[in-house]
């Protein structure tokens, strides 16, 4: 399993971060060749939803459902999901922690693995400096749709 970890400070209210945080359709926006989609309309644990990433004719399905959704309270707030696709296996998600009343700082996290992973162990390098690299960028293009 690879772990990738990313710390912003965005100028923004956890609130504001939150509501766009989980707008999981949204994501489309700021994560490069890939559309989300919700595919069990919940609010909190229990949702499920899937984004579609494509390079050239490569297809990858990341289906994914939240088993952790805490709300901003107490000035933190926190979303895990748990990939359940074919191809990806971990999990994701993020803590929030009002600095202010008008910032929030993000600690974005990703625990990804290549399914079978008994088989591609060997890739944990490369998905840690791509997985950054990309995770990173997202993340920046995140910032400008606040």
């Amino acid at each position: 399993m690879t772990r990738i970890d990313i710390r912003l400070d965005l100028a923004h209210s956890i609130d504001h971060v939150w509501g766009h945080l989980t707008d999981w359709e949204s994501h489309s926006a700021w994560i490069p060749n890939t559309v989300v989609t919700v595919t069990t309309p919940t609010v909190g644990v229990g949702t499920e939803f899937v984004g579609v990433s494509r390079i050239g004719r490569l297809r990858l399905d990341d289906t994914m459902s939240v088993t952790e959704f805490e709300p901003p309270a107490g000035g933190t707030a926190s979303c895990v999901v748990t990939k359940t696709g074919q191809v990806l296996g971990g999990t994701a998600g993020f803590t929030l922690t009002t600095l202010n009343d008008s910032s929030t700082r993000l600690d974005w996290f990703e625990d990804v693995y290549l399914k079978p992973s008994w088989l591609f162990w060997w890739t944990a390098p490369f998905v840690l400096v791509v997985g950054t690299i990309a995770f990173r960028s997202a993340l920046k293009a995140f910032t400008r749709t606040l």
